[in-house]
């Protein structure tokens, strides 16, 4: 099983691109707040579900 510190950095990392690239796409002014709000909320959901499924053994 790979590491509690390389999953969180896994994790943190893969919720940082998704959020960078799906936070702008979806607000008609891609510099302003909205789009920097919304690209925090889908890094923290995206690297948290992860963290979240990532190592369930299925038992």
């Amino acid at each position: 099983m790979v590491s509690e510190r390389v999953r969180a950095l896994v994790c943190a990392v893969v919720g940082l691109v998704v959020g960078a690239v799906l936070g702008p796409l979806f607000v008609p002014d891609p510099t302003g707040i909205a789009a920097g709000a919304l690209a925090v909320v889908v890094a923290l959901a995206v690297g948290s579900g992860l963290r979240a499924t990532w190592g369930r053994d299925g038992a």
